[in-house]
C-alpha cells in the first residue's frame, strides 16, 4: 500500500483530495477516515479534528468541489464581465475545471443531494452556486433580446447540456480523441 507522508500544510485539503482518490479508485463504500489518514501518513485520530463522521467527510468533499468550481466561475465572470465572451468563457471554465479534476465531476454529480433546477428561477436556495452563476448570466445575456421565456429556457438548458455533456466526455477515461482537450474545449464551446 502506497503511503504518502503529510508534511506541514493543509491537512484538511490533503484528506479531502485523498478521500476523492479512494472513492475514485475503490468506490465510496471503501472510504473510511482511517484509510484516508493512513494514506496521508497521519494518525487515525487526525481526521476527526476536521470531520466527525464519514457522512460529514463526504459532505465536506462535496462542498469543497462546489466551492472551488464556484470560485473558478466567479473569477471568470469578473474577468469577462460586460464582454461578448462572458458566456463562452464561463462554459469553457466549467469544462476545463472538470477536465483538470476528473474525480470531481464523477463525485459531484453522483450525489443525490446536488440540486439541478433548469427553470429560469434563479432564486432557488438549494441550487448549487455554479449552476446558478451559469443560469443567471445566460438569463441576463439573453433576456435583453426580448426572446420569449420558453425560448430563453430552451437556450439555458441547451447551454447546460453542452457544458455538462462536454465535461462528462472529457472526464471519461475510455474516450479517445486525437486533439488536445485543453485547447479544443474553448473552440468547441465557441462553435455553438
Amino acid at each position: 500500500m502506497e503511503k504518502k507522508h503529510y508534511h506541514h500544510g493543509n491537512l484538511w485539503n490533503a484528506l479531502i483530495e485523498e478521500g476523492l482518490r479512494v472513492i475514485g479508485t475503490q468506490g465510496e463504500e471503501s472510504l473510511s477516515l482511517r484509510k484516508v489518514s493512513q494514506k496521508c501518513g497521519v494518525s487515525n485520530a487526525a481526521p476527526y479534528a476536521h470531520f466527525r463522521t464519514k457522512a460529514d467527510f463526504i459532505a465536506a468533499i462535496q462542498q469543497h468541489i462546489i466551492d472551488l468550481l464556484t470560485l473558478t466561475l466567479e473569477e471568470t465572470a469578473e474577468k469577462y464581465a460586460d464582454t461578448p465572451q462572458l458566456l463562452p468563457m464561463l462554459g469553457t471554465a466549467y469544462v476545463k475545471f472538470f477536465y483538470q479534476n476528473p474525480l470531481y465531476f464523477d463525485f459531484l454529480f453522483s450525489r443525490k443531494k446536488v440540486r439541478i433546477n433548469l427553470s429560469l428561477d434563479c432564486a432557488d436556495e438549494d441550487e448549487i452556486p455554479p449552476l446558478k452563476i451559469l443560469k443567471q448570466t445566460a438569463v441576463q445575456a439573453f433576456g435583453q433580446s426580448d426572446m420569449p421565456e420558453a425560448v430563453l429556457q430552451n437556450k439555458v438548458i441547451a447551454m447546460w447540456a453542452l457544458v455538462h455533456g462536454l465535461s462528462g466526455i472529457v472526464t471519461m477515461p475510455n474516450v479517445e480523441y486525437d486533439k488536445d482537450w485543453e485547447t479544443k474545449i474553448e473552440e468547441i464551446i465557441k462553435s455553438i
